[in-house]
């Protein structure tokens, strides 16, 4: 059946069984994803650490440059503040917005949605090259699947102000070009390290794809011919950091940027956390576990995932061709070879340091870019190797027959048997598509507690009393309370701070506030004590 034919009507003008299928899976992906997004603008509390992202572009848009207010960092306006982990590539267009008059709020999470439909396309684009349609809508699918949304620290939707689902966004879109214009996916990688520096473990699988694709009979030939592209596709990815690090020391001379640097070489090396000791097992665990299905079943579908690709992978490496059967792969094998294998080895090296780099907290913010981003190639590639796996016909002759045996009919049983088993298999990657966006629907938010129109009272309210009082920083313990400080238009600071929040009112939540609290205001949840004694 043509594509035409099978993404519409059949030869007797009806519409399809495939077709319907198709329509249906499509609609209810996109309703799926509306009933996460949708809530994401209008109910989803703005957390802290998205609210610690914004201070930087209000800071900007006041004049005060590209600081944090330093809330994690001594409670004082903190320039290129290195507790800020999302980069300018996702902050600047956030503060671009917000200088159009768009509320803060709305405008950082449309910079999220950007970053997001980025990655939704990006991985269309490719599972669609590597394996047809139904391959590129799992490869769609998967990052909303994905549920790194477990306290302490979770992405609670696709387009939090946070950068991690961004930052896949640009990985993927580099994935997409890496063969065909090497340059443009260094460029496009260079800007997810200046979204989240975490990209930059995947720098390494770019490069060696680059390097992979040049033509040749040998390793040094590959390497003779591809010194020009890798060359300029490094100095592409360089750009974005040279760029920024030229306007750090531009604005803070050079003895401040090299204190600077040395602050975020620490934040590198230690994750900016201080205490774990994470066994690598509870961080693989947090991982199988991040799909709403148990885990026992998510293990069982890599395993099996595993061995259908293995087999397909030796049936291509015998004959190329069949990865451009009907309805498969329309990438040639090299470009399927290094799409492939450069997603893999990004995986792996992000699955690799993250259970191994124990100093850090089991959060699944850490690998998400390279899970969001990797994963769903390699789920497409893993189709494409499948379907041959199941429904190839075993030919040794160009008859299609097997030596010794009448050809046609057990080619015939044997071609129609792996048909049966892989639409079951097709079936059976539904229905678990299906449980966990489900789940990921069904699942109580972080934060349920309150809404994000809850926040915007409260912060009214408080923004009214800093008006009255003259006030233009408010202390809290880290937690709620900052989103609401920073919604009201005031600095955030910390209530341990000790010298540089003396004399600032106090915000807490009702429920932990101090006995000793000289109420100035009440409100929803929220209340706004005198400046201690």
């Amino acid at each position: 059946m043509s594509r035409l034919g099978s993404s519409a009507l059949g030869r007797d003008g009806r519409i399809s069984t495939g077709a319907l299928l198709w329509w249906v899976v499509v609609i209810a992906v996109v309703a799926a994803n509306l009933a996460v997004l949708v809530p994401a603008f209008t109910t989803v509390r703005l957390w802290e650490d998205e609210a610690f992202n914004l201070t930087v572009p209000l800071n900007l848009l006041r004049g005060l440059g590209y600081a944090s207010d330093g809330t994690l960092s001594g409670s004082e306006l903190t320039p290129f503040d290195v507790r800020i982990s999302t980069g300018p590539v996702m902050l600047l267009p956030v503060a671009a917005l917000i200088g159009l008059g768009i509320d803060p709020v709305v405008a950082g999470r449309l910079v999220g949605l950007a970053g997001y439909v980025l990655l939704i396309g990006a991985l269309w684009v490719i599972g669609r090259r590597l394996g047809g349609r139904w391959a590129g809508l799992a490869a769609a699918s998967v990052p909303l699947a994905f549920a790194a949304d477990p306290l302490p620290s979770p992405i609670q939707t696709p387009v939090d102000v946070l950068g991690e689902v961004t930052t896949a966004g640009l990985l993927a879109a580099a994935l997409a070009v890496v063969h065909r214009r090497p340059w443009l996916a260094g460029l496009l990688a260079g800007l997810a390290v200046q979204t989240k520096f975490i990209a930059v473990l995947a720098l390494p699988a770019f490069a060696i794809a680059a390097l992979f694709d040049a033509p040749g009979a040998t390793l040094l030939a590959r390497a003779r011919r591809a010194w020009p592209r890798v060359l300029a596709a490094a100095a592409c990815a360089a750009a974005p950091t040279i760029a920024f690090e030229i306007a750090k020391l531009a604005a803070l001379g050079p003895a401040g940027w090299y204190a600077n640097l040395r602050d975020f070489s620490w934040f590198l090396r230690g994750g900016g956390q201080r205490g774990y000791a994470v066994p690598p097992i509870e961080k693989l665990q947090a991982l199988l576990a991040a799909w709403h299905l148990p885990w026992w079943l998510v293990a069982a579908v890599l395993v099996v995932a595993i061995v259908l690709a293995v087999l397909g992978l030796r049936a291509v490496l015998h004959d190329p061709r069949l990865l451009a059967r009907p309805g498969g792969s329309s990438a040639a094998p090299r470009e399927f070879a290094v799409v492939t294998g450069a997603a893999l080895l990004g995986l792996l090296t992000f699955l690799i340091w993250w259970p191994l780099s124990m100093h850090t907290p089991s959060w699944l913010r850490h690998p998400a870019p390279a899970v969001l981003a990797f994963g769903p190639v390699l789920v497409a590639a893993t189709i494409a190797l499948a379907r041959i796996a199941l429904t190839r016909r075993r030919a040794d002759s160009p008859s299609g027959a097997i030596p010794g045996e009448p050809g046609p009919t057990r080619s015939t049983s044997a071609g129609r048997s792996g048909r049966i088993v892989a639409i079951a298999l097709g079936f059976a990657g539904i229905a678990l598509l299906a449980a966990s966006l489900g789940g990921r629907i069904a699942a109580p938010a972080y934060g349920a507690w309150e809404t994000l129109g809850d926040q915007r009272a409260a912060a009214e309210d408080i923004a009214r009393s800093n008006d009255e009082l003259g006030v233009v920083r408010l202390a809290s313990p880290w937690g709620g309370e900052v989103s609401v400080v920073v919604l009201s238009g005031a600095h955030a600071g910390l209530v341990d701070a000790g010298e540089a929040v003396v004399g600032d009112p106090q915000v807490w939540h009702e429920s932990h506030r101090p006995e000793a609290c000289d109420s100035l205001l009440l409100t929803g949840r929220y209340r706004v004590c005198a400046p201690p004694d």
